[in-house]
């Protein structure tokens, strides 16, 4: 065969996704040393056909046909292994649906495995990209080819010769080793997070009290929500916010605090509001509390406040004296919402 010949059967077997091998390692067959002695009048007298389908309705991965002389069978076993005599079934086959023909069969896997059928010549990975890089490519000729041959020998030797497994962090492998303690510890803190935000929980119901409040708490949902049933009304819901879960109680720094104003009614609440801030705006400013700010324009009160829950919060508890601190603004709403009943409802 001339090199050029050889080369295209290459080049053709990689731009087509199919890997195989010309090995030369003892015990394998060389497919070079078997083919030299063939002369191809044309390129088209190689046919290639990947998942060929027998009679029997099983199915090879690579079947060449050379000048209807001489058959390959390519088996590529990547993350699976051959089963029950796969391959001599496929030699089987090949012999009655190709007699009179020279064979070679190739079993190609990431490290070489025999297989069932003793025909089958074993291949591996490495032996694929050695012998692929030993073929000489004329890239000026054919540079789009040349492109696609070299991507594909980074490909098999990245993702089928590269062991992902081999190559794990040594974060994970502590992970790995310490897996029952860390679940363990895990337990734990989803327990004592839970607990912890009961007490949150029991805070707010005992400070709003009365059987005239709606508490809208659940402990893996990060916003909760108290208010006056006075305050829900259609086209105007105000309520205070708490943005913090169960799964965060005991981790963050801080969380948001927040009276809202929704739906379709806020702005014209917004707009008698605006006379009772202005008003306070000094006791806002002492008290460190925004009042509608950019990133979140529909509260009239809105702070960070320290999460006095956490661990290695230094000082005592302070959630109460925080909420006795807003007071002010909901004798502001209640005045405001008595006034916007008057000029807004529908009588």
């Amino acid at each position: 065969m001339a090199g050029s010949e050889l080369k295209y059967l290459i080049v053709s077997f990689t731009i087509g996704h199919v890997p195989y091998l010309f090995c030369s390692k003892k015990g394998c067959h060389s497919i070079k040393d078997i083919l030299e002695s063939l002369t191809l009048a044309e390129k088209n007298n190689i046919k290639i056909n990947r998942e060929h389908t027998f009679s029997n309705g099983k199915r090879i991965d690579i079947l060449i046909n050379v000048r209807d002389t001489m058959i390959i069978a390519i088996e590529n076993k990547v993350f699976s292994s051959e089963s029950d005599k796969q391959t001599e079934v496929y030699e089987k086959s090949i012999y009655e649906e190709f007699p009179d023909h020279e064979y070679l069969f190739l079993f190609l896997t990431p490290n070489g495995k025999l297989a069932q059928s003793e025909n089958f010549k074993s291949i591996s990975y490495k032996q694929l990209v050695n012998q692929l890089k030993q073929v000489e490519f004329d890239y000026r000729r054919d540079i789009r080819r040349k492109i696609i041959f070299d991507e594909f020998i980074l490909h098999v030797e990245e993702y089928m010769m590269n062991k992902k497994s081999k190559s794990i962090s040594d974060q994970t492998k502590l992970y790995l080793e310490y897996q029952d303690t860390i679940k363990k510890l895990s337990e734990y803190y989803k327990k004592d997070s839970l607990m912890v935000f009961e007490e949150f929980e029991g805070i707010l119901k005992n400070f709003f009290g009365g059987d005239k409040r709606v508490f809208n708490i659940k402990q893996e949902r990060g916003f909760h929500q108290v208010y006056k049933k006075t305050w829900n009304r259609t086209g105007l819901f105000i309520h205070h916010e708490f943005w913090i879960s169960s799964e965060d109680i005991l981790s963050r720094l801080d969380f948001e605090y927040m009276i809202e104003v929704e739906g379709k009614e806020k702005e014209n609440f917004f707009s008698l509001f605006q006379k009772e801030y202005e008003k306070m705006e000094g006791e806002y400013r002492e008290r460190g509390i925004s009042y509608r700010p950019d990133n979140r324009k529909i509260a009239i009160a809105y702070k960070r406040i320290d999460n006095y829950f956490r661990p290695d919060y230094v000082g005592e508890n302070k959630l109460i004296e925080e909420l006795e601190h807003w007071k002010f603004i909901e004798s502001a709403i209640d005045r405001v919402h008595k006034e916007f009943l008057r000029l807004y409802t529908v009588k």
